[in-house]
């Protein structure tokens, strides 16, 4: 992580928030400014943008960088989170493939139109068949710009990544186009804003997603399938390919784990699985439990017959890489704590499929373990 990205004084915390504002809007995000201060104050472990600025007023407090992006992530949408990792890991900067687009807009935003579209279609009751008359009007009133259904040049849709809508900026008529003069129109749009689809302003429509989680869910099995695909393939342009994919899924250091999953089965490790045993090692002497478990599972899926023999090192490599090396925690208490809890090991080899969880088992464990008389 640069230097500059980590604050101790009220003009760091300021220009830390521009940056993650231009950072943003480079995805086609519509995060305000006010958004960003919050996001950054949370990561600098104040309670908001006002404590910040109390605390900071009576003189420079370091803020601590691996606990800066941990807050920082859970401060932020979770659309947000690819590209503040791509920022916090160094990666290169994005070119934009034309002037009305934003240079990260593809990879970040588009994956989210296309599971709104395709959730709008399947599961929203008033754009299906056999929802009464008006049907086929209000599926093209809703998915029409989603899609661009009508050709010829436009803007892209802005995202807000909170709330997972669409902005289309313009008048009804302009975004519409021939369907705004449909005898039906404005009754069929009012349906849709009454419903709650659509919300209807002078200057902008917004397109309402059908279900914030679905959307999510649509999104991450998009991206993890992307994922396979490449790590499959073989190659430099598929290792690029995958780097882009992990990215995309929101995997700290995903060069790291693509280079590591590209390697499997070199002639230079005594196992075919040792790239990733030697990738997990590292990461949890590094105190990257998500990104552990999130390599796992990773390789899991890719090479199954090789998962269990993996998920068997799972326990060691967690008590001395992450407790023992990085947590530095007292041998005599680790070895206590683990044996009045025998089954210690299986929580870990249980919860290691379920990132989240399992970087909440770990961390309880250390907790225990630390705390232990």
């Amino acid at each position: 992580m640069k230097d500059a990205r980590v604050f101790s004084t009220q003009d760091g915390a300021k220009k830390c928030a521009k940056d993650l504002k231009r950072l943003l809007d480079d995805s086609g995000f519509i995060f305000p400014l006010n958004k960003c201060q919050s996001a950054v104050a949370r990561g600098g472990g104040f309670r908001d943008w006002h404590d910040l600025e109390a605390a900071l007023g009576g003189g420079p407090r370091q803020v601590e960088p691996a606990a800066f992006r941990k807050r920082l992530l859970a401060a932020l949408p979770g659309p947000c989170h690819p590209p503040v990792i791509a920022w916090l890991d160094d990666d290169p900067a994005e070119s934009a493939p034309d002037p009305d687009t934003p240079p990260r807009w593809y990879r970040d935003v588009f994956p989210y139109l296309m599971a709104v579209s395709v959730l709008h279609r399947s599961t929203t009751h008033l754009l299906r068949p056999g929802s009464g008359a008006g049907q086929q009007l209000r599926e093209t009133l809703v998915v029409g710009p989603l899609l661009n259904v009508h050709g010829g040049p436009r803007a892209v849709p802005l995202f807000e990544p909170d709330t997972m809508a669409f902005v289309f900026k313009g008048s009804p008529a302009t975004i519409f186009g021939d369907d705004a003069r449909h005898p039906r129109f404005e009754i069929e749009l009012q349906v849709l804003t009454t419903a709650g689809i659509l919300d209807v302003r002078e200057d902008r429509i917004r397109v309402l997603p059908p279900d914030v989680e679905a959307v999510v869910a649509y999104v991450t099995d998009h991206k993890n399938g992307q994922a396979r695909y490449w790590a499959d393939a073989g190659g430099d342009e598929a290792l690029r390919a995958l780097h882009d994919a992990l990215a995309a899924i929101g995997v700290r250091n995903a060069r790291r784990v693509a280079d590591a999953i590209d390697r499997l089965g070199s002639d230079a490790y005594i196992t075919p699985s040792g790239p990733v045993l030697e990738l997990l090692t590292a990461l949890a002497e590094e105190g990257e439990i998500e990104t552990f478990a999130k390599a796992y599972g990773l390789f899991a899926t890719i090479r199954p017959n090789n998962a269990d023999f993996v998920r068997e090192s799972v326990p060691a490599k967690i008590s001395s890489g992450y407790l023992a090396t990085h947590r530095r925690l007292d041998a005599n208490r680790i070895i206590s704590w683990t044996s009045r809890n025998p089954d210690w090991p299986d929580w870990l080899k249980e919860t290691v499929v379920k990132p989240a969880l399992f970087a909440l088992t770990v961390d309880e464990m250390a907790g225990a373990i630390a705390g232990a008389a």
